[in-house]
């Protein structure tokens, strides 16, 4: 480990210095921390870990790490504490460090962890810097190096100090148990309880029916059955319970058993049914468990003993008193009296308009047409015939009523004879039919049992004795009610009628219509084409023709419609006609006599139906190109049609549209990348030829490859697919397929050549094709080339 040296104020003291060197030559091979400090200066105290000494007799000061199993918690330390039992401290320690839960450190002055000895088993820490161990409790054990106690389970205990292992938990004896964990002695099973195997958690309850009175119970069998007279109903008791009185228990029983209806036991502890009594006669019991017996009460008998021994008197009898033994008690009702439910106490009285015989249940009623006025009536003979003039039409009557006026009653009537029709009564409690009265002339009944005769209407006539009034017959009148002859029907004047029987007054005859004879049944329509503004016409004169522009729909009508402002209207020596303006125009205006009055649909607009006010504007989609049109036009492929189009607007150039009826420019598409549409109005664009590209959406025209260049395909993309004619060849014009072969007397030596390069005067070239300017060859001596560009030399 380099040494650190800091030497401060140093004078040259060429003896002082050769002691330094010499200091730290001695220090170096033990690799300390050493910071030499000269004497009387005001240097900085050493810090926490490390103390401060002088080196022998020299005035040299250094601080030194504290050494191991030391600590130095603040500056300026002259020495260094020891470490506490615990705790470990390593060399330059400036605090202790704790030994961990499971460990301890027993002495002072520990270097290290290793130090740190692990708890032996039987004992635990469960904090830091621990210089022992705790003993671990009974109840409990703790392995080696153990930071908590590890409980015993239940169904064991462990009764020793200082428990090594689960080995050392000991299985509770029969007879005890532990329910907690961390047990150091199992308690006794209570009573009430058995513990019948080793290691038990928790007692078992004695069963319902038993009970177990001592303690430390080790099975079952330890629980006994509940002696006769007793029971138990819950699990886990000590002690049976007295049966109670009104039942019964067996040996073991959980619950007590009631005596039987009909039966009943006084005593508590009985052991079995032979100890429910049964109910003396006179007695009984209608519920089951009962420790004594009721009284046999009023409108029944008790005449056995056990089960179902009450009995109800039968209806039409009663029973007064209670006790009784036999249905002997049972009393018939006497007459004039009677009973209509069983058991009962007493009977009732007979109600008047009936009578009771002895033992009824039920009264009788007296028969219709007769009467009854008393209470308690033992016979039929208590009935009375209803007297002249009333009647009885109910069963069971106290009274009987008197006959109503419009009826008569004879003795005993079980209802009121109406008079006939025709005929009326005016007096009640009439006793014979010759008190009904015919009705007098003027007058009429309808109906049966009147008290008197209705009045003859207007309108009508009735003679004597009538059922019913006649009816003046049409195309007459009679206005004044009882009229008693058919002479009292007027006829009708002129200008007036009546169209059904039984009329008071004529009715004027209605506009639109005239009325030509006396008594007429019926008012005669104007015929349609003519109209009849007034009432009360005598003659078809009174009819007046629809003028101009107006008509009539149907037969008599008062007055002409105008003629609307979709049709025109054409008068001949017959009725008005309604005609209308036919399909392709329209007519705004009302009272049209003549089809001149029928406007042809302007450009842009159409009528598909006649007869209309309005034309209807051209839908999106369509056109509509000429006057007068009846129907819209489907706007072609290549074209669009906005709302009340007057023509078609071709897709701009560079777009197309393929499907018909389009409505706006948005529904022209541009050409696609390597198409183009040079001309307005198309469905299709067209493929880029070669010799071009077409590189942009929506192209109106193709781009021309370059002169010195070619492209031999259809559809190009770019300006990049445009291809450089190789050196032997050249293109002296744009958009080509192709390049031309350099001719002879020329040369092409670059690619991209747009001309041939010309083989210079007294030079030839005889081969197409030629690359370089090398191809160009001197004439040889005896020739000569006066022009440049030769195949041969002359």
């Amino acid at each position: 480990m380099t040494s650190c040296v800091a030497l401060e104020a140093m004078k040259p003291n060429h003896k002082k210095f050769e002691m330094t060197a010499r200091l730290l030559l001695y220090l170096l091979p033990f690799g300390l921390f050493a910071i030499l400090l000269p004497m009387g200066s005001n240097a900085q105290s050493c810090g926490p870990g490390t103390y401060q000494t002088t080196i022998g007799n020299s005035s040299v000061q250094v601080c030194l790490n504290c050494s191991a199993g030391t600590y130095g918690p603040y500056y300026g330390l002259s020495s260094c504490y020891t470490c506490p039992a615990g705790y470990y401290c390593p060399a330059g320690a400036a605090t202790t460090y704790a030994c961990p839960p499971g460990t301890y450190q027993p002495n002072i002055g520990g270097t290290s962890m290793q130090a740190c000895v692990n708890c032996t088993a039987g004992t635990y820490s469960s904090y830091y810097g621990l210089s022992s161990c705790y003993i671990c409790p009974a109840g409990y054990y703790c392995p080696t190096g153990a930071t908590t106690i590890n409980g015993c389970p239940p169904g064991t205990y462990q009764p020793n100090l200082g428990g090594t292992s689960i080995q050392a938990c000991l299985n509770c004896t029969a007879g005890t148990y532990s329910s907690y964990p961390g047990a150091s002695i199992c308690s006794n099973c209570p009573t009430d309880y058995y513990c019948n195997a080793s290691g038990a958690s928790t007692p078992t309850p004695c069963p319902a029916g038993t009970y177990q009175p001592i303690w430390g119970s080790v099975s079952i069998q330890s629980c006994l059955q509940c002696p006769n007279g007793t029971y138990n109903p819950n699990n886990g008791q000590s002690s049976c319970t007295a049966c109670p009185s009104g039942s019964y228990c067996t040996s073991g029983a959980n619950s007590p058993t009631p005596c039987p209806i009909g039966t009943y036991q006084p005593s508590t502890s009985s052991s079995s049914v032979q100890a429910c009594l049964n109910c003396s006669a006179g007695t009984s019991n209608t519920m089951t468990g009962q420790s004594s017996c009721s009284v046999c009460p009023i409108g029944y008998y008790c005449d056995a003993s056990g089960i179902n021994s009450v009995k109800p008197c039968p209806s039409g009898t009663y029973q007064p008193v209670p006790g009784r033994t036999s249905s002997n008690a049972c009393v018939s009702c006497r007459a004039g009296t009677y009973n209509p439910n069983i058991a009962q106490s007493v009977c009732m009285s007979c109600p008047s308009g009936y009578y009771c015989k002895t033992g009824s249940s039920s009264q009788e009623p007296c028969p219709t047409g007769t009467y009854q006025p008393i209470t308690s009536a033992t016979s039929a003979q208590a009935c009375l015939k209803c007297p002249n003039g009333t009647y009885a039409s109910n069963v069971g009557q106290s009274n009987c009523l008197t006959c109503p006026s419009g009826y008569y009653c004879s003795a005993g009537s079980s209802n009121a004879e109406p008079c006939s029709s025709g005929t009326y009564q005016p007096i009640e409690g009439s006793i014979l039919a010759g008190a009904c009265l015919p009705c007098p002339s003027g007058t009429y009944n309808l109906r049966t049992g009147q008290p008197s005769c209705s009045i003859c209407p207007s309108g009508s006539y009735c003679m004597g004795n009538s059922s019913t009034f006649q009816t003046c017959p049409t195309g007459t009148y009679q206005p004044l009610k009882g009229s008693s002859t058919v002479q009292a029907c007027l006829n009708y004047s002129l200008g007036t009628y009546n169209p059904s029987s039984g009329a008071s007054s004529c009715s004027s005859c209605p506009a639109g219509s005239y009325c030509n004879m006396p008594g007429a049944s019926n008012a005669q329509s104007c015929h349609s084409g003519t109209y009849q503004p007034s009432g009360g016409a005598v003659s078809v004169q009174a009819c007046l023709n629809c003028p101009n522009g107006t008509y009539t729909t149907s037969v008599g009508m008062s007055f002409c419609y105008s003629c609307p402002n979709y049709y025109y209207i054409y008068c001949t020596s017959g009725p008005n006609i309604r005609v209308p303006c036919p399909t392709g125009t329209y007519q705004s205006f009302t009272a049209n006599s003549s089809n001149s009055t029928c406007l042809n649909c302007p450009v842009g607009t159409y009528n598909p139906s006649t007869g209309q006010s309005i034309c209807l504007r051209c839908p999106t989609g369509y056109y509509c190109d000429v006057a007068g049109a009846s129907n819209a036009k489907a706007c072609p492929i290549g074209y669009y049609c906005g709302a009340g189009s007057s023509n078609t607007q071709p897709c701009p150039s560079g777009t197309y549209q393929p499907i018909p009826d389009s409505a706006t420019v948005n529904a022209c598409w541009n050409c696609p990348v390597g198409n183009f549409s040079p001309s307005p109005g198309q469905s299709s664009c067209s493929g880029c030829s070669s010799g071009a590209s077409c590189n942009e959406n929506g192209s109106s025209s193709v781009r021309l490859c370059p002169s010195g260049t070619y492209q031999p395909f259809t559809d190009v993309l770019t300006a990049q697919s445009c291809l450089s004619c190789p050196t032997g060849s050249f293109n002296p014009s744009a958009g080509q397929i192709n390049c031309s072969i350099c001719p002879a007397g020329y040369y092409c030596d670059e690619t991209g050549a747009s001309s041939a390069q010309i083989c210079p005067s007294g030079t030839y070239q005889p081969t197409p094709g030629s690359v370089s300017a090398q191809a160009c060859l001197s004439c040889t001596n005896g020739t000569n080339n006066a022009y440049p560009g030769q195949l041969t030399c002359n």
